[in-house]
């Protein structure tokens, strides 16, 4: 399987370029497995039109995990469990913040599997975006002015 996800990643998928910068402020303390990255213009998918980057704070960060977490228990405990027993803790998180025209901040949530893998490599600067490689794969939109979650995508599901 571990060869099958990284097969799917050399062929099937792309790095963002390089121009993403990590956002790191002198307040904010990310953990190993967390790595903020600044919204370029190119991300209509994720936040839509007329949206701004921000600088999210430690709460916000906080809050994004405490919504991703709920979100992903949720699914775990449904009659359909797309990530088919892997753990919250087993994946790594870029956070993605923008702030929407009418004040809104949020932030994209994408989740991978480490793997040792040179299209990984650049995973806290560079936003990872993967054809297929199922359930290692997922990302996910929280809301932190309405705390709430949705858009949850995992990727290799029908």
């Amino acid at each position: 399987m571990h060869n099958l996800i990284l097969a799917s990643l050399m062929i099937l998928s792309f790095v963002c370029s390089s121009d993403k910068k990590e956002i790191v402020s002198n307040d904010l303390v990310l953990k190993d497995y967390q790595t903020v990255i600044a919204a370029s213009q190119k991300m209509e998918f994720a936040f839509g039109r007329n949206y701004k980057t921000y600088e999210p704070s430690q709460n916000d960060i906080n809050l994004a995990e405490k919504l991703l977490a709920e979100c992903f228990n949720k699914e775990v405990s449904g009659t359909y469990n797309p990530f088919f027993g892997r753990k919250l803790d087993q994946y790594y998180r870029q956070f993605v913040p923008a702030e929407m025209e009418g004040g809104d901040k949020i932030i994209w949530i994408n989740c991978f599997i480490y793997a040792d893998s040179e299209i990984l490599k650049k995973w806290k600067t560079d936003i990872l975006y993967v054809a297929d490689g199922g359930n290692a794969f997922f990302n996910l939109k929280v809301n932190l002015t309405r705390e709430t979650y949705y858009g949850l995508m995992v990727n290799g599901l029908p």
